[in-house]
């Protein structure tokens, strides 16, 4: 008995003395910045990214305030964009602008902040909060960088953006006047009327507009939103339908 006891002391004081040795971990290598730059980049250009991150973050670690650290911040924004990892993208986008404003790599930060809410995209059936930001960001870059080299590319960003926003509000109008919630599918459809009038490709809008007023009986407004689309889309699908509601609303 005194034997056991004995043990359990033993081992009892040899797992204490494990519980406190702490682990060894060994210290990172110094190098100067210019190499941590060079193998995250080349690393990055190999889409060995896990390695890209950690070369350029070991110069903001050891190298602070350097040339190399500047690179390394839009580096590393450069690298979770490639991931996919967007949100992580635009806080290294915007602690690149914030530190310096006036460089010319700000555009480029700028232009990828917009892009990343567009690559963030679900399709229009998902939340628009992606496609809303990326507007917002484009239009701004437009207005904060107006001779950017990127303004085609912007352009022809926005305008898949405004197409997918349209589809998402058309979708959601839908759900709701399927439901037979019309005031609810009225307001969503008076947004896009004041929103989306100009488009070319809001036939399908107008029609449900025209629908939605005469089932909340309307007719007379219905009627207007008919017309509307019968003047402007003469060989839509939904022109002879709406000449059809117009016929039945006259008797």
């Amino acid at each position: 008995m005194k034997k056991t006891i004995a043990l359990l002391g033993i081992c009892a004081i040899a797992l204490a003395g494990c519980s406190s040795h702490k682990k060894i971990i060994p210290k990172e290598e110094e190098k100067p910045a210019y190499e941590w730059y060079n193998e995250g980049i080349q690393d990055y250009i190999n889409h060995d990214y896990s390695e890209a991150e950690h070369a350029l973050t070991m110069i903001n670690a050891q190298h602070p305030g350097s040339i190399y650290a500047k690179r390394a911040t839009i580096a590393l924004g450069d690298v979770y964009f490639a991931k996919g990892e967007y949100i992580l993208a635009r806080d290294y986008y915007r602690k690149f602008i914030k530190l310096y404003p006036n460089s010319k790599e700000a555009v480029y930060a700028k232009y990828h902040i917009a892009l990343s809410f567009y690559k963030a995209r679900n399709g229009y059936k998902c939340d628009a909060t992606p496609v809303r930001e990326a507007i917002k960001e484009f239009l701004d870059l437009l207005d904060k960088y107006p001779n950017n080299p990127y303004k085609d590319k912007i352009y022809y960003y926005i305008t898949k953006s405004v197409e997918e926003l349209y589809k998402h509000e058309l979708f959601v109008a839908k759900f709701y006047a399927d439901l037979d919630e019309f005031n609810a599918a009225k307001n969503r459809l008076n947004y896009m009327y004041k929103h989306f009038k100009n488009v070319n490709f809001n036939d399908e809008m107008l029609f449900l507009l025209g629908k939605v007023y005469y089932h909340l009986g309307k007719k007379q407004q219905a009627k207007e939103f008919f017309k509307e689309l019968i003047k402007k889309y003469p060989n839509s699908d939904y022109a002879g339908k709406a000449k059809e509601f117009i016929n039945e609303s006259s008797h």
